[in-house]
Formats: C-alpha cells, structure tokens, sequence
C-alpha cells in the first residue's frame, strides 16, 4: 500500500512591493492618528478660552456667524420673491454647517459629554440646528417643522456665552461693564424672542403684524410700559406671549439691576490696585498687603470706581 503524498504547502512569496506597501499604511495610519491628536489638542486648547489669540479668532467667527443668521431670520420674515428665498435657503445650509462643525467640535473636546449635551448652551445650539429639517422635500407642510423653525431665533441667546465670565472676546471686563452688558442682552433677547414668536401667531391673522419689525415695535411699546394700543394681539396664544414677555421683563431685568446696584456699592469701597506676586487686583481701600498671598502692596493706588 502506497501512503498518500502530503500536499506540499505553497509558500507566499513577500514581494518589495509588498513590504513597501505595508509601510506606507503602517506611515498612514500613524500620520492620521497624530493630526488627529493635533486637532484635539488645538480644540481642547482654545475653545471657550478667550485669553488665546486663536480663542478669541474662533469665538469672533462663530459671533459674526450667529449675527448673520439672526439676519438671515429676519430678512425671513418679510415676503420676499422665490429666487432670494432660494438664496436665502442657501445661506443658512451654508450657516447651519458651520454650526453643525462647532457643535460637534465641543462634543468631541467635552471632558463630560453627557452633562455637555444637557448643559443649556448645547441644548440652544441643538435647536438652532435642528429647523433646517423643514427645508427637506415636503417637511416643511407639516406643522411641527414650521414651528421648528421659530427655534432659529434661539441663536440670540447665544451671545450671553460671550459674555459669562470677565474674559471675553473683546477683553477682560470689569463687573460693572460685564453686568451692564448683561442687562442689554437680556433685554434684547426678550424683545427679539417674544416678537419671533408674536409674529409667527399673529401675522396670518392679524394685519398689523406684517414683518418682526412690526412685532419688535409692539414688543418695545409693551415692555416700555408705553401701551399706545395702536397694534394688539388677536389670538389667545398671542396674548399669552404678551404676558409672558412682561412678566419676564419685570422678574429678570430689576434682579440684574439689583446686582449692578449692589457691584457699585462694593466698588465704592475697593480699589484697583494689582498684587505683584499672586496678580490679584481688587483690595480695600485701607489694605496694606495681599488679601490672598499677604504679600505687601504698592503704595500707588487707583479706584475701582474709576475702572469700572
């Protein structure tokens, strides 16, 4: 009996071909691995950090960005032809995707991402993005995705980020500027979203809300405790913003006043003078050394009253 021959097992020739191969994906992957660490590191680095030039370039961007969809919203209101809707529709696909970049730059760079994606900031960006929905296919016959849309004027509330701490894109600001600047915003951001919202209930059915600049008109006249009368609120719905957008102006605006108030009165009794070991600026009139470090104050002093 003959035994059966072993098959002979063939051997795969390694080519220089080959091997060259290898190493430019071997070089490949390690390549993209390290611009993507770059990115990170650049990301993680300077968003949200104003005391960086880079910092400042991209907040400053993504500033005039939201300025310009807010724009964009309101040339939206008025009835303008087809072929500048077209253009306009154009733009906020343009917009939204810078958005939508920022938007998952921050999610990526979280330390956090659960409280980052439920943290109020994240939440406006979100709904700012989402009413682009309604400019696909037919969506926009739906109901909800037109009320979607309403959330595109959200983006205003974006510019209290700007302005949460004394480091901002256009420097550092005292406590004084910083809450006068709040109380500014907070009360456009009243009249701009209450008039978004008045004009999307009450201009179908009421002439005298034409465009939103007919319902900031309204809005300013109401909040100002003016009244003329001259244009009202139809619907029930609209009536209940009107409420809403007063009872916000009396609750809101008075309890920043009252912390402006109370940032002068602490003012008039410091002083602006820089520790030269710890960096520390404000101190007591009286104060002879450091009240964080105890190092010993220069005798020139300068009033806060007068910085701020």
């Amino acid at each position: 009996m003959k035994r059966p021959q072993k098959k002979k097992k063939k051997s795969i020739k390694i080519t220089d071909e080959d091997k060259i191969s290898e190493k430019v994906m071997v070089k490949g992957a390690k390549l993209e691995d390290s611009i993507l660490k770059k990115v990170y590191s650049f990301l993680h680095l300077h968003i949200d950090n104003y005391s960086s030039t880079h910092g400042r370039r991209i907040e400053g961007t993504m500033f005039f960005l939201n300025f310009l969809a807010i724009v964009l919203f309101v040339i939206d209101t008025h009835n303008i032809g087809e072929t500048a809707h077209g253009y306009l529709v154009m733009g906020e696909f343009v917009l939204v995707g810078f958005f939508i970049i920022e938007y998952v730059a921050r999610m990526w760079v979280a330390e956090k991402k659960v409280k980052h994606f439920f943290s109020i900031y994240s939440i406006i960006d979100l709904l700012s993005i989402i009413p682009i929905l309604a400019n696909f296919g037919n969506l926009a016959f739906f109901r909800i995705f037109r009320i979607l849309r309403l959330f595109r004027m959200l983006r205003v509330l974006r510019f209290q980020r700007i302005f949460k701490q004394k480091d901002t894109m256009f420097g550092q600001l005292s406590d004084t500027k910083l809450i006068i600047i709040r109380i500014v915003l907070t009360v456009f951001t009243i009249i701009f979203v209450s008039s978004g919202m008045i004009w999307f209930i009450e201009s179908k059915i009421n002439p005298g809300y034409g465009t939103l600049w007919d319902a900031m008109y309204f809005s300013i006249v109401t909040l100002a405790t003016v009244g003329y009368g001259d244009v009202t609120p139809l619907s029930p719905w609209g009536k209940v913003v009107t409420v809403a957008m007063i009872l916000s102006g009396i609750a809101v605006i008075p309890w920043q006043l009252g912390k402006l108030v109370k940032i002068l009165f602490q003012s008039a009794s410091k002083t602006i003078l820089k520790c030269t070991k710890c960096g520390l600026q404000e101190h007591d009139k009286q104060a002879q050394y450091c009240m964080n470090c105890g190092t010993k104050l220069p005798k020139k002093k300068k009033k806060l009253e007068e910085e701020t």
